[in-house]
């Protein structure tokens, strides 16, 4: 009884303190489950080790019901997909538990804190964990390795991700209308509400779709699609007759992208996978070509890890590419846009994804190419 009482009394310190937050928790039953460490969701329910919450003040289980609320509100539970589980966790607590702190939220001693991925996302932050963080580390793969709690999407079936998902996009508008009256909207809720109400297109899904566009697909009846004719219909069998053979990345190497570098790693992993790619080369590049990485299935995920160097021209890197007779069926430059440009386009085509950048300096002078503007 006591333990419901500090449940329900930091349910209730939630709410006054942190009126977003804890209008997002009112909701949610909480439930003990003594066979995990301490804290987890599944985005219907909270569910807690009694012993361990028990031997938390009222302060600190606040701060593990909303780190588990904002698990939820940013859709870690449904978002996980193939990925590993325990990485993926850590992932999202390294993403949200600086917000958390930001809005004087206290956590348990060890909760993941780490400077390095203020500002990242969860997904850039999972690609970086991948190459540190070897698989099994942690309880069973799938323990709290913060000791805030995490979540758990297996006992959900794909309909019911998509539910849990809809549902919490109701709640975030909801919550953020109320608050907006009395102006306790936290900024990076405020973003994720407007892109429900109005969404925007990013620059990474601008690449993908970039990338998808030069994937071929061809339509046969010579195979029906087995999938609809015991339904008694008949529908061509769609085959993918031509991937992403070979992918040239060139990456600004004079130090200006460093920030940007483990998103893109991470937008470059997910379109290998995407569009068949069969090798993707990286160059690093500023007045000259200083290194060269190259990428199969076997490699992944793609890790972009800048040096540094002098001046950017972009030269270079289209002189390699005829040099080694590469011919690639995509070439990406990620780059600030400051530099010498080509005089003339090569025969294959050119994103430039541009960070930092000035239009008013560059539009007279890149010539040819998709140009995308991180923002």
């Amino acid at each position: 009884m006591q333990l419901e009482r500090k449940l329900e009394a930091s349910r209730s310190h939630a709410l006054l303190d942190h009126p977003f937050f804890g209008t997002l928790l009112c909701p949610m039953q909480m439930k003990p489950r003594n066979e995990i460490d301490t804290f987890a969701t599944n985005g219907v329910s909270i569910f807690y080790n009694e012993e361990y919450a028990d031997s938390l003040s009222t302060e600190l289980v606040t701060g593990v019901l909303l780190h588990e609320v904002m698990h939820c509100g940013f859709f870690h539970v449904t978002r996980r997909g193939t990925r590993n589980p325990m990485i993926w966790n850590m992932a999202c607590d390294y993403a949200i538990n600086p917000l958390l702190v930001k809005y004087g939220i206290k956590l348990p001693e060890g909760a993941l804190l780490d400077e390095k991925y203020d500002g990242w996302s969860a997904d850039a932050i999972y690609n970086d964990l991948l190459s540190t963080v070897k698989e099994g580390d942690g309880p069973g793969g799938l323990g709290d390795v913060g000791g805030t709690g995490y979540f758990e999407d297996g006992e959900l079936t794909s309909s019911e991700k998509q539910e849990v998902e809809n549902e919490w996009k109701e709640r975030l508008v909801s919550a953020a209308e109320a608050c907006k009256l009395r102006g306790t909207l936290p900024g990076e809720f405020k973003n994720l509400i407007d892109e429900f109400l109005e969404p925007k297109v990013l620059w990474g899904e601008k690449l993908r779709m970039y990338a998808n566009d030069l994937v071929r697909y061809d339509s046969s009846w010579t195979k029906p699609n087995k999938r609809f004719i015991d339904e008694g219909i008949y529908l061509p069998s769609v085959k993918k007759l031509q991937g992403i053979s070979k992918l040239v990345v060139a990456v600004d190497d004079s130090g200006s992208a460093i920030q940007y570098l483990p998103q893109f790693g991470g937008e470059l992993t997910s379109i290998f996978e995407e569009c068949d790619i069969d090798e993707c080369i990286v160059l690093y590049v500023d007045s000259v070509v200083n290194n060269v990485q190259r990428y199969t299935d076997d490699d992944l995920p793609i890790v972009i890890d800048s040096r540094g160097g002098g001046g950017t021209s972009f030269e270079p890197a289209f002189e390699w590419i005829e040099e080694q007779d590469e011919n690639p069926t995509l070439f990406v430059y990620l780059t600030d846009m400051f530099g010498s440009f080509p005089e003339y386009a090569p025969d294959y085509p050119v994103i430039w994804v541009a960070y930092d950048s000035d239009p008013e300096f560059y539009k007279d002078k890149c010539g040819f190419g998709e140009i995308i503007e991180v923002d």
